[in-house]
């Protein structure tokens, strides 16, 4: 299919910083806002295929046992490093590495929906992903849930409604109309000149200036690149004004990429009020081999790269939330996690799962009526589908129309192009 002038304004947009193009982010000066008036939605991507058996725990399930007879973990097992127990109820528990999320989830802070996937289910890393980032199970539409989300709601909001972190736009957020930029760092998120010849950037900053202020024909080519040019430079010289005025409410865990991730985006929605729908991605959940021990131990199950990856998980939405609540602002957040497929019920050889169906996600924040939702497929071998994985349960798109519903307040049927039930996490 050619690509549109609107579309390739759109998708360089998304992927590159100033000098590029940016429309309808100009960076206005941020007006007040009532804090009881904001919804701020934060949405965490754990790619690779998350481990839902191993991260929401049916302990009680003797096939858990049988099809995993290393990972498996017993109830006497579930307890953090400090001895207290991460058992959640009569049948399950979290991972022994998910103290924080425990936490949140006594505090009636956290809901898990199990059992979310599709019908027939795809086992690709990039197709299932394009699904979830659509909702549309061809994985072939060109918008994203959340860029239809964008086009309906925040086309024409002065300041700086949404941000991805990161290098690259997810097709979550891919948009007709409205175009969300990618921030890999603050430091960068600046007009490129040559740091050879630091002391003429000012005469670089004019000579663009000067090039991109000249008038074209309207609607042409070249004046809506000249435009938006000029937009992104001014919007870019504005985040880094704001950001730079943040200060942390708490110390975030060193070393930790997702904390990195949400801290800046706490350093945005802290600073810029109208900044209101985030997104950050955290990748390695693809454990075909070595998911749990470690090369003295490889069948110590409280190391590994699960476990290590659920500790980084759990440390930085825990450091993220009191931030935001220093701040004031936990009342106003909703955190969703998601990933593109779970992991298969039986282990492998190599102490790791191969790519499965239907998983556990997480949704977070002082606005969720926490607990259990949803249903934990059913391990017995009669139940499991052809491949021998598990039968979904919850459409994940039941997920996205309770948050379009019920926190972005849009009618989840434009968005998605059906109606689909609530699942009641949001009341």
């Amino acid at each position: 299919m050619p690509t549109t002038r609107r579309q390739f304004i759109k998708l360089g947009a998304g992927m590159v910083t100033v000098g590029v193009v940016m429309p309808r982010l100009l960076l206005t000066e941020a007006r007040a806002q009532s804090a009881g008036e904001r919804k701020i939605l934060v949405v965490i991507q754990t790619s690779g295929g998350i481990d839902g058996l191993n991260l929401v725990v049916p302990y009680t399930d003797a096939r858990y046992y049988s099809l995993r007879p290393t990972l498996s973990f017993q109830e006497s097992e579930l307890k953090d490093s400090q001895g207290n127990s991460t058992v959640i109820s009569n049948e399950f528990g979290l991972h022994p590495s998910m103290s924080a999320m425990k936490n949140f989830y006594d505090a009636g802070k956290l809901a898990l929906v199990l059992g979310v996937g599709y019908p027939d289910p795809n086992l690709s890393h990039f197709l299932s992903k394009d699904i979830w980032h659509t909702a549309d199970l061809t994985g072939l539409e060109g918008e994203g849930w959340l860029g239809k989300y964008a086009d309906l709601a925040l086309v024409g909001q002065p300041g700086l409604p949404a941000v991805s972190i990161g290098s690259t736009l997810p097709k979550s957020l891919f948009a007709d109309d409205f175009v969300t930029p990618s921030i890999s760092n603050f430091q960068n998120y600046t007009y490129q000149t040559d740091n050879r010849h630091s002391g003429d950037r000012n005469n670089q900053l004019n000579t663009f200036n000067t090039n991109y202020g000249r008038s074209f024909p309207e609607g042409s080519f070249i004046s809506g690149i000249t435009s938006t040019g000029l937009d992104a430079l001014k919007g870019a010289e504005q985040i880094q004004e704001s950001v730079g005025s943040y200060t942390p409410s708490v110390d975030y865990p060193a070393q930790n990429r997702l904390a990195a991730g949400l801290q800046m985006i706490a350093q945005v929605a802290t600073t810029i009020p109208e900044a209101n729908l985030f997104y950050v991605e955290m990748g390695g959940f693809d454990h075909h081999s070595n998911e749990i021990g470690n090369d003295a131990n490889p069948q110590d199950k409280s190391v590994g790269q699960l476990a290590a990856l659920l500790g980084e998980f759990s440390q930085a939405v825990n450091a993220f939330y009191e931030d935001m609540a220093g701040h004031g602002l936990a009342e106003n957040l909703l955190m969703f996690q998601w990933s593109e497929f779970g992991r298969r019920p039986n282990e492998n050889n190599s102490f790791g799962t191969d790519h499965g169906t239907a998983e556990a996600l997480m949704v977070i924040g002082d606005p969720v009526k926490g607990g259990l939702y949803g249903e934990q497929p059913s391990l017995a071998a009669l139940d499991l589908d052809n491949a021998g994985n598990m039968v979904f349960n919850v459409d994940f798109r039941e997920v996205y129309a309770t948050i379009l519903d019920g926190w972005l307040d849009v009618d989840s049927n434009e968005v998605l192009g059906a109606q689909y039930p609530n699942v009641g996490f949001l009341g």
